[in-house]
């Protein structure tokens, strides 16, 4: 089973579903303790056939918060060195006064695990003693030319930091004559070499080391002479036969029907879209226009050709050359980071839409000549003025410009089969490479037929808002405006001496002309081209010794400042983005690695047999 769900996070990384982690991540409400102290005693003899034995018996004091968190903990003593069984069995596990602990025990990974306790919380300092036994913990180290006690004491699986770790090493006097005198100490984390001291007193060796911090462990070696030991060879799993089977004709057959089932999906959802109805049919010819356009505000404007982005600013800027407020492009008020201001100037000649946003700028019945900070991100203020550009969807439908999409009840459910498919197709990739340790070729197009069919049916079921025959002349009328904001000035004149032209706009007027410029400029902006609009609209303003009443530069007439202003409105709506953050994971209960060259060869901390971690319950 394990091998199939391998096989089926393999496949939908293949497809483009991303990649998939798998972690085993300890609570953080149970993780949340101390150890005082970790002594543990180590009594190492022979049996009779030779092997080595381990008597251990194990102190720990945690010290748990005096809040319902911790039932007890968890131990996971590893029942592995090196390849070679240990036997590990447990003698019991009491308290300080010696009364017995509940615990109940499973094996994992070649670990043991003790979980310590029962269902009722603990506080404050615990104590639990754990006694076992375990075999064949001497290793042979070629290297070195010797045999080895390398023992991990506390190990490198535990979250949690340690006031104090102990270990106590008493060999068996029968031994003594095979001790050669080689002991070695580490602490630190996993494969760190920071030496400490072990001292011998006889045959008993001790260490220890304080305030170790979470994963930091105390690792003890004691070295004897070769063929000491009956050393068991590593138990290696046997091989097993991984040839691949050849899939049955009839699976392969039936793989390809996801194929199928795919284009179905696809036609069936082309069909229904086409059937949900399309836009109102229009003029079918865009032409230049250099008007505002009327029964729309420039709002709706920038939801109905997809400028969203520009909306505010254009709003903003239309204000201004109307002459309700006025853009000042340097900091009035001290005391704020914001480096530009809006002033007040009135409502005159305002629809509801200016005065909503006048009222979100300055408030209710402001005077004449009240500033507005901006340039600076204002949380209220991009709240209100977000809020109503998340209008104009509504009021377009509102207002005759947008009908609702014909409603198709089935539209999601073929997006929602070819789901079904391809998590069916997936856990078919997996059952056929545990089965046949084969997968169909077939079986992998079906499943790249059926990821690609969710995402084509996903978008055809999506359902816009249709354009009514308002609205596309509205969105035209808008085309005609880009179009004219586009032009080369030469070309623009010809349209504006055009019969519909003339009547209009003297285009040897240099002051009408630019007021057509400013009429226009919120429009420019709208459509992105407000840099080219300003640099022509500069050069006429110049000519005619102005400076326009609506913005107020400290150099003048600045199209490049003017850009910085448009930024400075976006930045003051638009959240900054978050501080990057980062992430810790926890890695289980974990175990200690093994050093091939043993202690005496070059050891570190966690380089040995034991050890092992655990965690709170």
């Amino acid at each position: 089973m394990r091998r199939i769900l391998g096989t089926v996070l393999l496949a939908f990384a293949i497809v483009g579903a991303g990649p998939v982690a798998a972690s085993v991540a300890a609570s953080s409400d149970t993780s949340d303790f101390t150890f005082d102290s970790f002594d543990a005693t180590y009594e190492l003899s022979q049996d009779e056939a030779g092997h080595s034995q381990l008597r251990v018996v194990e102190t720990i004091v945690a010290r748990f918060p005096d809040f319902e968190q911790n039932r007890g903990i968890i131990r996971a003593i590893p029942d592995n060195y090196r390849g070679v069984p240990l036997h590990t069995t447990v003698e019991s596990i009491v308290d300080e006064n010696g009364t017995d602990v509940p615990y109940e025990t499973s094996s994992s990974d070649d670990f043991l695990e003790l979980a310590l306790g029962t269902d009722d919380f603990v506080f404050g300092e615990t104590t639990y003693v754990i006694t076992y036994r375990q075999s064949d913990v001497v290793g042979d180290f070629s290297e070195t030319s010797s045999e080895e006690f390398y023992w991990d004491v506390n190990g490198t699986g535990w979250d949690q930091p340690f006031g104090r770790v102990s270990a106590e090493v008493t060999i068996d006097p029968a031994l003594s004559t095979a001790v050669t005198g080689d002991a070695a100490c580490y602490i630190g984390a996993s494969e760190e070499v920071g030496n400490c001291d072990i001292q011998q007193n006889g045959t008993t060796f001790s260490a220890s080391a304080t305030d170790l911090g979470p994963r930091e462990n105390l690792t003890v070696s004691v070295g004897f002479t070769p063929g000491t030991f009956e050393i068991p060879e590593p138990t290696l799993t046997p091989p097993q036969n991984l040839d691949p089977v050849p899939v049955p004709v009839p699976m392969q057959l039936a793989s390809g029907l996801p194929i199928l089932g795919a284009i179905g999906a696809i036609v069936l959802a082309a069909l229904m879209r086409v059937r949900s109805g399309r836009d109102a049919a229009g003029r079918g010819t865009i032409i230049p226009e250099y008007s505002e356009p009327k029964d729309i505000t420039i709002l709706q404007s920038s939801e109905l050709i997809g400028r969203k982005e520009s909306a505010l600013p254009a709003a903003i800027v239309r204000l201004a050359v109307r002459g309700n407020i006025r853009i000042l492009a340097y900091r009035v008020l001290e005391g704020t980071e914001a480096p530009y201001s809006l002033q007040y100037l009135g409502n005159d000649k305002t629809d509801a839409m200016d005065q909503r946003l006048l009222d979100v700028l300055f408030g209710s019945s402001p005077a004449a000549g009240t500033i507005k900070p901006f340039g600076a991100y204002d949380s209220a203020l991009g709240t209100a003025l977000t809020g109503i550009a998340a209008e104009q969807p509504a009021s377009l439908l509102q207002d005759g410009f947008r009908t609702p999409p014909a409603r198709t009840g089935l539209a999601w459910a073929i997006p929602l089969v070819m789901a079904f498919v391809l998590i069916g197709s997936v856990f078919a990739i997996g059952f056929q490479n545990e089965t046949y340790r084969n997968v169909s070729p077939v079986l992998v197009i079906s499943v790249v037929a059926a990821f690609i069919a969710l995402i084509v049916t996903g978008i055809l079921g999506t359902r816009r808002p249709l354009l009514t025959e308002k609205g596309v002349l509205a969105r035209e009328y808008l085309q005609g405006m880009q179009m004219y904001l586009d032009l080369a000035e030469k070309d623009r004149m010809e349209v504006l001496q055009s019969p519909r032209g003339a009547e209009r706009i003297n285009v040897g007027n240099n002051l009408e002309m630019v007021k057509l410029y400013e009429k226009l400029l919120p429009w420019a902006v709208l459509w992105g081209v407000e840099d080219q609009w300003m640099r022509e609209l500069a050069v006429r303003v110049e000519s005619e010794q102005l400076q326009p009443s609506w913005y107020v530069g400290t150099n003048g007439f600045q199209p490049s400042m003017f850009s910085s202003t448009m930024s400075g409105i976006s930045t003051s709506i638009t959240p900054p983005p978050p501080p990057p953050s980062s992430s810790n994971g926890w890695g289980g209960s974990g175990g200690s690695s093994f050093s091939s060259g043993g202690s005496f060869g070059g050891g570190f901390s966690g380089g040995g047999g034991g050890g092992g971690g655990g965690g709170g319950r």
